[in-house]
């Protein structure tokens, strides 16, 4: 094997990201880590989740949300990471040529991802937002808040309806997205600023007769009566002529339409990054905006040391008429192909896993609430509803995650996606949704630990840290059960069927719990150490009593409390004065950290742990 292979990945998108990743676990388990130098380089420090761009635009979920910083995705990895623009290829002699220096490799694979394209249109890229970019999300995000400020104030109607008129050129996946993600916006804002919503006009524009013509028609005609349902003008088999810089020129049927915006949001397409589209060497398709042409391994056909990765790619696969859609499902799919062509010719071999990707559908969000989506397995397409195509796409993101930041970027996504929503919007509605002061916790936590510290108390003075005494509680499971009495209802009270009703569910919960191994523990491990047990418990109840009166550790305490009611449920049971106690465990997993030591360990020991390298290597922190 070669000595010091240089692997360069340009480009931190969907696809470098994960080949930089599955490439260096591969050199790890073969434990020939020295034997290669990975670095990806890309010209910001961050990887952005593209696809939830429109999230970010429209005041659905802070910026942080799709901004995933490369030092914390390879820490404890040996993956370079570089922060350079580059541009300049010299392959001949494989080198790459940035604003801050020169990077020489013997593979290099090319996943620098795209840019907007503009078809030549009069004033579309001097006058337009485009939305491919966290940047241009984040600029989008403040223009719109911008346009209803001023609205707000605005005196003259007719000012006021072109502040209040959004355009959104392009029907595809980002468009309607976007579009979808506006509508759902706009009249929050409306309410928070005062506005009439009546006088918004929002528009989707595009020159095919429909919007995504890539999905079934079905999924498509459902998108069309979102779309109206939200009071979204939909206007097709229309052709721009010029956007200016204070509207929009537009032709339907023949007839040429002038009309004033301040917000024009271009999604019409893509074309190769600046460094593609200057690469003819690497063999470009023509009228294919940018992209390679590449074997079946993924090797560019003119230089076979250049692999090419994500929307950068033209390959049609064996037995296919069409080339591979520009989509996440083809990045993620090229990345371990990649990967193990590559590994195999660091070894000194040639590539030999070939790309045969099978797509399993697309879908679209219409803002947070709705969403349609077309897939299954090959052969086997259907349409899913809402709820399901939202939860399918949710599912999909984590799964992602799950690859590229671990646990720590999946417990953020569901905070930020369920957890901290606002206004509703998800699919899930606000249920989940925790916007509420932590204080009313602070009486419910100090009364659960006194009441613990005073279990523990109780058992002192019963002798349990004298004598051995749970054997005699552990008393036959077989005649515990309370049999059911017909009582009149004349005769007992609506507590007394609460109570017995609770009776009939702690011994039934016992009975299931001390079935066996429960049983066989308590009789092998338990009653022989019973001294041992009694002082742990106690010990237990004083430890978890004193935190919670404390704040301290606070959500570990809950998690003790239900610990603690599931030991008694599987032993002696729970009283009906105890069945309130793993409730209140559950709420102190939000407790926060009012009038609590937490509020002073916390931040200091989550530092601490950030910076213990397995810790990171791991993602076992939360931001």
């Amino acid at each position: 094997m070669a000595e010091n292979k240089k692997v360069v990945i340009l480009g931190a998108g969907y696809s470098g990201v994960l080949i930089a990743k599955k490439l260096e676990k591969k050199l790890k388990k073969a434990k020939k880590l020295d034997g290669a130098d990975i670095t990806i380089i890309d010209k910001n420090p961050f990887h952005t989740m593209l696809t939830e761009l429109h999230e970010v635009a429209a005041w659905r979920v802070d910026e942080e949300a799709i901004r995933l910083d490369l030092k914390k995705i390879f820490a404890g990895r040996k993956v370079n990471v570089v922060q350079d623009h580059i541009v300049k290829t010299d392959y001949a002699n494989n080198t790459l040529i940035g604003e801050n220096g020169q990077y020489d490799y013997d593979h290099l694979v090319m996943a620098s991802g795209c840019k907007t394209t503009y078809w030549g249109v009069p004033g579309a890229e001097e006058n337009t937002f485009p939305l491919w970019s966290f940047q241009e999300a984040v600029v989008l995000r403040d223009h719109i808040m911008r346009m209803f400020r001023e609205a707000s104030i605005e005196k003259d109607i007719e000012r006021k309806r072109e502040l209040l008129t959004f355009f959104v050129i392009g029907a595809g996946f980002t468009g309607v997205e976007m579009v979808g993600e506006l509508a759902e916006l706009a009249p929050i804002l409306c309410k928070r600023f005062h506005i009439n919503p009546e006088l918004l006009n929002i528009n989707i524009v595009d020159m095919l007769p429909g919007p995504m013509p890539f999905l079934a028609k079905k999924a498509i005609d459902r998108s069309v009566r979102r779309m109206e349902k939200m009071g979204i003008n939909q206007i097709y088999n229309a052709s721009v002529k010029e956007v200016q810089e204070d509207g929009l020129v537009y032709e339907v049927d023949g007839n040429t339409i002038t009309q004033k915006s301040e917000t024009v949001i271009w999604v019409t397409g893509t074309e190769g990054s600046d460094i593609v589209m200057q690469s003819e060497e690497l063999g470009l398709v023509e009228r294919s905006r940018g992209r390679v042409q590449t074997d079946k391994h993924l090797r560019s056909v003119q230089h076979p040391n250049v692999y090419v990765a994500g929307d950068n790619t033209f390959y049609i696969p064996e037995g296919e008429d069409k080339p591979i859609p520009q989509m996440v499902e083809h990045c993620e799919h090229c990345a371990p192909i990649i990967a193990k062509n590559i590994l195999k010719e660091i070894f000194g071999g040639e590539p030999s896993e070939a790309y045969a990707p099978k797509f399993k559908g697309a879908m679209v969000c219409i803002g947070g609430r709705y969403g349609t989506a077309y897939g299954g397995l090959p052969g086997k397409f259907f349409v899913m509803p809402s709820f399901f195509a939202m939860f399918a796409k949710h599912f999909i993101n984590i799964m992602y995650f799950v690859q590229v930041l671990g646990w720590n970027k999946v417990f953020k996504y569901i905070k930020t996606q369920f957890f901290t929503i606002r206004n509703e919007r998800s699919f899930v509605g606000g249920h989940f949704a925790n916007q509420t002061s932590t204080f009313w916790t602070v009486p419910l936590r100090v009364i659960a630990g006194v009441y613990l510290c005073y279990l523990g108390y109780r058992r002192i003075m019963m002798g349990w840290i004298d004598g051995p005494l749970l054997q005699d509680m552990f008393y036959d499971i077989a005649g515990s059960f309370r049999p059911i009495a017909p009582f009149p209802m004349t005769d007992i009270s609506l507590f007394d069927y609460f109570r017995f009703t609770v009776h009939i569910i702690n011994d039934s919960m016992m009975v299931w719990f001390r079935s066996v191994p429960v049983d066989s523990f308590l009789q092998t491990f338990v009653i022989p150490n019973q001294m041992f047990w009694q002082w742990s418990i106690v010990l237990f109840e004083f430890a978890i009593g004193l935190a919670l009166i404390a704040g301290l550790f606070t959500k570990l305490a809950g998690i003790g409390i239900i610990a603690w009611a599931v030991i008694a449920l599987a032993t002696v049971g729970l009283s009906i004065h105890q069945f309130w106690m793993p409730f209140a465990g559950i709420a102190f997993f939000a407790a926060g950290k009012v009038l609590s030591l937490d509020y002073y360990v916390g931040p200091w020991l989550a530092k601490k742990w950030r910076n213990i390298p397995f810790v990171k290597k791991w993602y076992l922190y939360n931001d």
